[in-house]
């Protein structure tokens, strides 16, 4: 079994935005308790790093409208989405500091792997919030990998239902961190962006690898997209350290995405990558949350990937799912012509 930290602060509990907001911090909650009552949780409080963390991938002007939002409680930190309730800051820069927290504990050997179910806000961008995301903690935690402990190939691989957009968008140019994001995508769905051809600019360029897939992809396609394009992507650039954005709203569940990923899809895609971190990159693996909103699902897939990550095989029968899910021959083959393209333009084997 392996030493692995799950990373909490009681301040994720105040990262929420209202009754009517459907991202709702009782999935963190619940998969902490999932775990506390199989006896296999290995918690690990935080407490809050200092506001220049946010300064590896947040400029100061937005990081003070944050804090000043924060104080009065009113209005939006963004277009719409991402409401600024009243200690949003204080609640923002914990799940933020889980990450970092998470990061620490790994590199310096203190546990093989952690969880932080708290991260994974991967929309909120440099000078913005979107989607449900205040600071972008994927790309804080990339860039304190980088900058601040002197990695050179770090990989994040994002199987949210969404786009990463925002960790695409501050680490665009940045060859130092292999950006790969699996995700629905069609005209009109949020956030509009992860095109295949999205792939990077200046010294990143070919270091941003989308895989767009289409609504009702499930467990077969998925994995089929997963092993010829993640995997050899992953062995080729042999990342030193590995980061998981491990967003809930790809399961068939879900209640904004329509893919159809299976608890036992998702298992299959960190089983792979869980191998591959412990082939090329001396085991640094950490875990992150994200989207999803079948809470219910997303906290047993996190669950999961907690169990994962621990070696542990007796599982209950009651977290995984009853069943698992096929594509449909027309769908299949579309992911079959967007994996040959993205395959032409990242030069993959």
């Amino acid at each position: 079994m392996e030493n692995v930290a799950f990373v909490w602060s009681e301040e994720f509990l105040n990262y929420k935005f209202g009754d009517w907001h459907p991202f709702k911090p009782i999935r963190e909650l619940k998969t902490k308790e999932i775990l506390k009552e199989l006896n296999i949780l290995k918690l690990i409080s935080i407490e809050n790093e200092g506001e220049e963390i946010l300064k590896l991938a947040h400029t100061e002007d937005y990081i003070n409208f944050v804090k000043e939002a924060s104080k009065r409680g009113n209005g939006f930190l963004d277009y719409g989405d991402t409401p600024a309730t009243k200690g949003i800051y204080k609640a923002s820069l914990a799940r933020v500091s889980a990450t970092i927290k998470a990061i620490k504990l790994v590199h310096n050997g203190n546990v093989n792997h952690a969880q932080n179910v708290g991260g994974g806000l991967h929309h909120a961008k440099e000078s913005s919030a979107a989607g449900f995301c205040v600071f972008n903690d994927v790309a804080i935690g990339a860039r304190y990998l980088t900058n601040e402990l002197g990695y050179e190939r770090v990989a994040i691989i994002d199987v949210d239902g969404h786009h990463a957009d925002g960790t695409q968008s501050i680490l665009y140019n940045d060859k130092r961190v292999l950006k790969i994001s699996l995700h629905q995508y069609y005209p009109g769905f949020y956030p509009g962006t992860g095109d295949l051809y999205e792939y990077g600019e200046g010294e990143g360029e070919g270091y941003t690898l989308n895989v767009p897939l289409p609504p009702y992809t499930a467990d077969d396609a998925y994995l089929y997209a997963f092993n010829e394009v993640v995997v050899p992507s992953l062995l080729r650039y042999k990342p030193q350290f590995i980061i998981v954005q491990f967003g809930g709203d790809s399961h068939y569940g879900d209640l904004l995405v329509d893919l159809q990923l299976s608890s036992h899809g998702y298992m299959e895609v960190l089983k792979k990558i869980h191998s591959i971190a412990h082939e090329i990159s001396n085991g640094k693996l950490v875990l992150l949350g994200g989207g999803g909103y079948n809470y219910d699902a997303t906290a047993r897939t996190w669950a999961l990937g907690y169990m994962e990550l621990a070696g542990i095989n007796s599982i209950p029968t009651n977290i995984h799912d009853e069943t698992t899910t096929f594509t449909n021959n027309n769908i299949y083959n579309k992911v079959k012509e967007t994996v040959s393209k993205i395959k032409e333009i990242h030069n993959i084997d």
